[in-house]
């Protein structure tokens, strides 16, 4: 007998399913299994989701277009290597749908967990041409910018410091936009990773508990960094945070304050990519050390302070030591110096310049107590003061 379906209500449903394949009805009626499995594979199913929905991103329809990478979006980065096959066969549409995907696969995922949809962009950005690339470098503008806001909330979130504050190169401060590590930090160094992501930041201050090998790993990451300090420790630090340093192509500054470091770390230091300045304060770095650093580092700028700080900053180009600065909660501050005062004299040594009065306070330790002799409106007046360590401040 042969049943007549053309009076019946299920007539619709049995047409169908002659007339489409049974992978296109398992898909319209997400029978189809369309997320990862635990392993990181598509499940069984799925690849025929991944084929089918691919297929879509070109179709004639926009609104099937956009459905197509909605439902990619959904499977997950798993589906970056069908999207590059997909990209190498198909056009335009094709391209900049599927590039827009990975970069959300991007965005939407932890850095360390995004399938390599980061890496995948840079590969496109620097080995394809054409509107393949320049898509790829769009989108990797995009996501840079998106992680690098994810960043600061995150690291603010986790303690750090980003923002205006003053930073020292060569014993000189100036207010710069800088990230400090220092003992607000919660000691999550996972989310240290971020730093990568902290573009258009030259100076990274780190400090106190926060010294140590585990947290300059990830600040060499930072893209534009030039300007290294580390200060404070309280104890003695492992050499991992001077070899981390290695990584980078180029060091223009190294600013090493209140860390005591070993012939062992001198050593290291001798051999950093650095290319401008190198100063050490009270470090009890040995004679020896020094020696090597200075003939390994030649043409750079090298200062050994045993830690005392006055706390002024002199015409460089007179001959007499005029005071331009006083830095305030310093030694000088406290013990009253103003701006446009000559000192003339410190401790047992008479000044001549402002190299002069470095040298003189160079030989002292925070702690010490000396005489400042200086000239104020022509009249000789003689000031105490005792010498501190040198502290930055923050701005915001």
């Amino acid at each position: 007998m042969i049943l007549s379906i053309h009076n019946s209500k299920f007539a619709p449903l049995v047409l169908l399913g002659f007339l489409l394949p049974l992978s296109v009805v398992g898909l319209a009626g997400k029978a189809t299994a369309q997320v990862p499995s635990g392993d990181g594979t598509l499940k069984t199913g799925s690849n025929e989701t991944a084929a089918y929905w691919i297929t879509q991103l070109s179709h004639e329809h926009y609104l099937r277009r956009e459905k197509a990478s909605q439902e990619i979006k959904e499977l997950g980065p798993v589906v970056i290597p069908d999207l590059l096959t997909a990209m190498n066969q198909g056009d335009l549409e094709v391209i900049e749908r599927a590039v827009a995907v990975i970069s959300d696969f991007a965005i939407s995922n932890e850095p360390e967990e995004d399938g390599n949809a980061w890496v995948t962009l840079q590969s496109l950005a620097e080995n394809s041409v054409g509107r393949r690339a320049m898509a790829a470098r769009a989108a990797m503008n995009e996501v840079a910018t998106s992680r690098s806001e994810q960043a600061g909330d995150l690291l603010v979130e986790a303690g750090l410091f980003i923002g205006f504050g003053d930073f020292s190169v060569a014993a000189l401060q100036s207010p710069v936009r800088l990230v400090e590590v220092g003992d607000g930090w919660n000691g999550d160094v996972k989310v240290l990773r971020w730093l990568r992501w902290m573009g258009d930041i030259q100076h990274v201050r780190v400090s106190g508990k926060a010294v140590k090998g585990s947290v300059l790993r990830n600040v060499v990451r930072m893209p534009d960094l030039t300007a290294i300090a580390i200060v404070n420790a309280d104890a003695a630090v492992d050499s991992e945070v001077f070899s981390s340093l290695n990584g980078m192509d180029r060091i223009d500054s190294l600013d090493v304050r209140y860390v005591n470091i070993t012939e062992q770390q001198g050593d290291i230091i001798s051999r950093l990519p650095l290319r401008k300045s190198l100063t050490l304060m009270g470090t009890n770095i040995d004679s020896a050390a020094v020696d090597k650093i200075k003939s390994r580092l030649t043409g750079l700028l090298i200062q050994i302070r045993q830690g005392g700080f006055l706390g002024v900053s002199c015409y460089r180009d007179e001959k007499e030591c005029r005071v331009n600065m006083v830095y305030p909660n310093t030694a000088a501050s406290a013990a009253g110096l103003l701006f446009q005062d000559i000192i003339v004299g410190a401790g047992e040594d008479e000044i001549s310049d402002f190299s002069t009065l470095q040298e003189t306070i160079n030989k002292h330790q925070a702690g010490d107590e000396i005489e400042i002799r200086f000239l104020r409106g022509g009249k000789l007046l003689k000031a105490k003061v005792k010498l501190k360590r040198l502290e930055e401040n923050k701005i915001e």
